[in-house]
């Protein structure tokens, strides 16, 4: 059983990680589309913000690596599933804008 800091470490990095792909694609297809920066960020800005979040999930990833067990992937698995139906959700609303906006 993994400790409570690593099931932490692992629940950020499924968050970053499902947040890090619509980033990058919507990026490296020449897509505009909604980053902390502003509502309308540029395809370079996403694809930074992509992997941006990728590199946080990758190094965190590699922090706890000796932790990876059942529970740790579990962790992750479930905080990305859950960022992406409330991504989906948010990104289906007819006029969707960040909170800060």
């Amino acid at each position: 059983m993994a400790t409570l800091e690593a099931l932490l470490a692992f629940v950020v990095v499924g968050l970053f990680g499902a947040n890090a792909v619509p980033h990058f694609v919507r990026g490296i297809t020449g897509q505009r589309h909604m980053t902390p920066f502003g509502s309308d960020s540029s395809a370079v800005a996403n694809v930074l913000w992509g992997s941006a979040n990728a590199a946080v999930a990758g190094v965190l990833g590699w922090l706890y690596r000796d932790a990876i067990a059942f529970d740790t992937l579990a962790a992750a698995f479930l905080a990305g599933v859950a960022l992406a139906v409330g991504l989906a959700s948010f990104w289906s609303a007819e006029n969707p804008s960040l909170p800060w906006e």
